[in-house]
């Protein structure tokens, strides 16, 4: 019992130095964030005839909002964000949506933009965002739903190091 006793005393000591711990990967910030849009859908495409659910060709436009932060100065966002989704045939001739263009700043080369089935919606996107020097990650998760309405969240964060991952 006596060593029990020592071990957690020196464990509260330990831990309560007023030193507030580094967080994981030098992240100095950050915010939550949600979003809310519209989804204009491409007339000219045509669902795989095998596929159901998410169908993402067609022009993603998106707000992002903060629902919690605790970077200061506070995050600032452009009034939308515009992702496009093309389809595309697949060495069967069968069409897909593989290419995605960040309209919003198409020559940008710090994005990483990609949709998948799930989340709350028909199709979740993933639209994340690097600043030239990696450090400030933006990374949007806006969701496709059934009425082509576009809801969702995101993260914003600061970090001391350079997080692009290419």
């Amino acid at each position: 019992m006596r060593l029990v006793g020592a071990l957690l005393f020196i464990a509260t000591v330990g831990c309560t130095n007023g030193d507030t711990p580094p967080m994981a990967n030098g992240r100095q910030c950050g915010a939550t964030l949600s979003a809310m849009g519209t989804f204009a859908p491409d007339p000219a495409a045509t669902p795989d005839p095998n596929g159901t659910g998410c169908w993402p060709a067609g022009t993603w436009t998106y707000q992002m909002a903060i629902v919690m932060n605790d970077c200061s100065p506070a995050p600032t966002f452009l009034p939308q964000y515009q992702v496009k989704g093309v389809q595309t045939l697949d060495m069967n001739g069968d069409p897909v949506v593989n290419t995605f263009t960040f309209l919003t700043d198409p020559g940008s080369t710090r994005t990483i933009l990609k949709v998948s089935e799930g989340g709350s919606g028909l199709c979740e996107g993933e639209f994340d965002i690097y600043s030239a020097d990696g450090k400030t990650v933006t990374l949007m998760k806006p969701e496709l739903n059934a009425d082509n309405t576009v809801t969702g969240d995101g993260e914003y964060a600061v970090y001391s190091t350079d997080q692009w991952p290419f």
